[in-house]
């Protein structure tokens, strides 16, 4: 119980967001293959390059969040620096905001678009039970970041 404990506390719902989103997207490429439906543009490099730094943006923000959140993993306290001054999610942000629209433009596929709305709205949802244990563990501190911070975007919606 313990170990499992320890695990949640590093890897959160990343696991079981992760493994639904390649689920959906593993369908979503299927129905791309099957029923060809691409984005219409005049110079599709644009998309792909636009894509490219989407993905870039999202790798660099991933990686300042997983940097950032080391020292809460060795302080055991709420991390409310870097990243997460902005956003209570940012690594999850880094996925669903910038690298995966970015990977659905570099393929040129609106049914690769509708993935990533539909990742956006599962993600939303799994991250309600990390935000529970988050209040669990910080009570009032938690509560007062989340009043301030986006769940996903720097500015609350809502």
């Amino acid at each position: 119980m313990a170990a499992q404990k320890v695990l949640k506390k590093i890897f959160g719902i990343g696991p079981v967001g992760a493994a639904a989103s390649l689920c959906l997207l593993a369908f979503f490429l299927w129905a791309d293959a099957t029923f060809t439906l691409t984005i219409a543009i005049d110079h599709a490099g644009v998309l792909k390059t636009f894509g490219v730094l989407l993905m870039a943006l999202g790798f660099g923000l991933h990686c300042w969040s997983f940097s950032t959140l080391r020292s809460w993993w060795i302080d055991d306290q709420l991390c409310t620096k870097g990243p997460f001054r902005y956003v209570r999610h940012p690594m999850y942000a880094a996925w669903i905001t910038f690298i995966c629209p970015g990977a659905a433009l570099y393929l040129n596929s609106w049914w690769c678009l509708f993935w990533v709305l539909l990742v956006h709205v599962l993600w939303h949802q799994l991250v309600k039970e990390e935000e529970k244990i988050m209040l669990a563990t910080f009570g009032d501190a938690y509560r007062a970041y989340a009043a301030r911070t986006g769940r996903f975007f720097p500015v609350k919606l809502g």
